[in-house]
């Protein structure tokens, strides 16, 4: 089976977005967590099924919400989170001041190319932090 190359002109990058667009594309496809079709846990069982934690850098809560009230930038799918972000023209007055990184755990089933620029280690904001106390706070939850 043959692959189809994108054209030229439809895989380059967004402005202030690093990652061309088919890589974004082939990575958006690869999680269940970037398809919002795809309901992980029914509402029926749940009052809130988006809930989101921030975490310091010690792994301490410092918010616990609903999705509904955005809060976090290391994330699973933060490279998703970022076209998002600039796709749809949200929270335009904080963009210039924000940094979106992949979870260390997760950056490894995501694209090369997410993985050079959306992994943690690879700035110089999350020093050597894996980003996964979110994963260590549901785990104790």
């Amino acid at each position: 089976m043959k692959a189809i190359m994108p054209k030229p002109q439809d895989d380059l990058t967004k402005v202030r977005l690093r990652v061309p667009n088919s890589s974004l594309d082939s990575c958006g496809k690869s999680f269940v967590a970037a398809n919002g079709n795809r309901i992980k846990t029914p509402g029926d069982h749940f009052s809130d099924t988006g809930v989101i934690a921030a975490v310091c850098r010690h792994d301490r809560v410092i918010v616990y919400a609903s999705m509904w009230t955005p809060v976090g930038i290391l994330y699973d799918i933060g490279c998703q989170i970022h076209r998002s972000a600039l796709k749809w023209d949200l929270l335009p007055q904080w963009m210039p001041c924000i940094i979106f990184a992949i979870s260390v755990f997760h950056v490894y089933g995501h694209q090369w190319v997410c993985q050079l620029w959306y992994h943690p280690w690879k700035g110089d904001v999350w020093g050597l932090m894996d980003g996964e106390g979110c994963e260590c706070l549901w785990s104790d939850l």
